[in-house]
């Protein structure tokens, strides 16, 4: 590419030529020994005749765009007349400003007014992609249109538009590159996304397996890292600009626990799925994290734990296992007890599958064979009879992952947690330790239980989940969970509808803010 290479033939390439370009550019800079064009076209540092605003601008853009995301329109807003307005402005008033825009630094800074152009147009293609009204419509392409053309034309007056666009480090020829339709398929139905960092460590994504299971079906549509997607499945990875239904899918705690808690208040269409309530306008499901642990698990389902499971003591050599990360007293205290008497009574010791126990100073942890850790946990407990499973705390609807791995292995958990875990599962198949008066008289029965065949045989084949209606509808947000009595809602029925409704409210008659959609929260759920 040379510095006379017209932009109408960047335009028509069909764009894949920016970002590698910025790829080749990227990885060539690094390499001293060899001769780039770049430099004899007279290479510049990018900050030059650049105020720290504007550098700064520059170097956010680079940031959002790596890692695949809208610039913010709070970052963009400052190149620009203060006649654009507040970014939580909302509707046609803000399309029109935007229109008729004009740099407030024009020829100063190329490489961050360039950037600042590209993506201003990606935030409002990304954010508006479906406006309900015409003339909103054309106010958007216009917009677009004017934005994209600033940061062609702020390149293509420059003197040597290539050394220009190398000044800007790139980041201007991605954003260029995806100004076109997201998706044919989100004209047709309502965008449901997630973000591709919510992975685990083994790669598997809770996030996206919680969206397919309760938005497959009538007409949504399911896509990965979109920022402007009318729906947001989430955890600790938020969207950009993002005006939609926002559904935070809570782990082992609570909103305030993820530092989400200010937000979910705030933020006028938000759903929590999670043992504790958000607050404000947030409408809440009190589902816990045993439930949602499954969008975790790469094969067990609810319905796996209906299946019968093996209860012969000979197939299982080990007597009990312990592997937490915690290493708390009421932990520790009830493993040593458990552990002198097993060896006492000739069952065996109580195995440290991590760093708590006896595991001295060389920590044992798991050894990350699987995708998540909970099916590492599942087929580490699968020798063992028992397995201890140890909350953190005792809190409302606080019943996490630990009680579903020992099930999913078959293994009879030894349970210490709040009673909400009689809700859930059936307190036959358990031992419950908070059921007894101490932890002697628990670990007494435990004993017992390891002792006599038919009594472990009674525990082990108990179905571990609730048989109500009420205790399976926890779990039926998932296509594959335990059936519900009669016509009952299920829990994936009822969340779809209530994206759905938070949604048809944003759109009804008004575009969705830049940063935050307009919800009434009274009108939409009336008392």
């Amino acid at each position: 590419m040379s510095a006379a290479t017209p932009w109408s033939l960047l335009l028509h390439s069909g764009w894949p030529v920016f970002p590698l370009a910025a790829l080749v550019e990227s990885e060539l800079r690094e390499d001293t020994h060899v001769s780039l064009a770049v430099y004899r076209l007279g290479w510049k540092e990018p900050s030059e005749n650049c105020n720290e605003e504007q550098e700064a601008v520059r170097l956010a853009a680079s940031l959002y765009v790596g890692e695949g995301r809208t610039v913010k329109l709070t970052h963009i807003i400052d190149f620009f007349h203060q006649e654009v307005g507040d970014v939580d402005l909302v509707g046609e008033e803000f399309i029109t400003a935007v229109a008729r825009a004009k740099p407030r630094h024009p020829g100063v800074c190329t490489a961050a007014l360039g950037v600042a152009y590209a993506a201003l147009a990606d935030a409002l293609q990304c954010h508006w992609r479906r406006p309900t009204s015409t003339l909103t419509h054309q106010l958007i392409d216009i917009a677009v249109e004017k934005a994209q053309g600033g940061a062609l034309r702020t390149f293509g007056e420059a003197a040597d538009s290539f050394n220009a666009l190398a000044s800007s480090r790139w980041p201007l020829l991605p954003l260029l590159s995806r100004l076109q339709p997201r998706s044919a398929a989100t004209s047709t139905g309502v965008l449901v996304s997630w973000s591709s960092r919510e992975a685990e460590l083994g790669g598997l994504n809770w996030a996206k397996n919680f969206a397919q299971e309760v938005f497959s079906f009538h007409d949504f549509v399911l896509e990965e890292d979109v920022d402007c997607a009318d729906i947001f499945v989430y955890r600790s990875s938020l969207p950009t600009n993002f005006g939609g239904v926002l559904i935070f899918v809570d782990g082992e705690g609570s909103p305030a626990d993820s530092l989400q808690e200010e937000l979910l208040q705030s933020y006028p269409a938000s759903i929590v799925v999670g043992p504790l309530p958000a607050g404000g306008d947030s409408v809440f499901f009190p589902v816990p994290y045993a439930s949602t642990s499954f969008a975790s698990r790469s094969f067990a389902t609810p319905n796996s734990l209906l299946l019968p499971r093996p209860v012969d003591p000979e197939d299982r050599p080990g007597f009990a296992a312990y592997l937490v990360y915690k290493c708390y007293p009421h932990r520790e205290g009830f493993f040593r007890l458990l552990d002198a008497r097993g060896r006492e009574a000739g069952l065996g010791p109580v195995e440290t599958l991590s760093r708590c126990g006896d595991a001295g100073e060389i920590d044992r942890t798991s050894q990350r064979y699987a995708e998540t850790y909970m099916d590492d946990a599942a087929d580490l407990f699968r020798r063992f009879r028992f397995a201890l499973v140890f909350e953190n705390k005792i809190q409302t609807r606080y019943v996490t992952e630990k009680i579903v791995n020992a099930f999913v292995a078959g293994a009879v958990p030894i349970y210490w947690g709040s009673d909400f875990v009689a809700e859930l599962f059936n307190p036959d198949a358990m031992i419950w330790v908070n059921s007894f008066e101490s932890f002697e008289a628990a670990v007494e029965h435990v004993i017992r239980v390891a002792s006599e065949p038919e009594l472990y045989a009674a525990y082990a084949s108990a179905p571990p989940i609730r048989n109500t209606s009420a205790g399976r509808w926890y779990f039926s947000w998932h296509r594959d969970a335990p059936s519900l009595d009669g016509e009952s809602p299920t829990l994936r029925e009822e969340l779809a509808a209530a994206a759905m409704k938070m949604h048809v409210a944003g759109l009804d008659g008004s575009l969705p803010a830049v940063e935050r959609r307009p919800f009434d929260y009274a009108e939409t759920f009336p008392s």
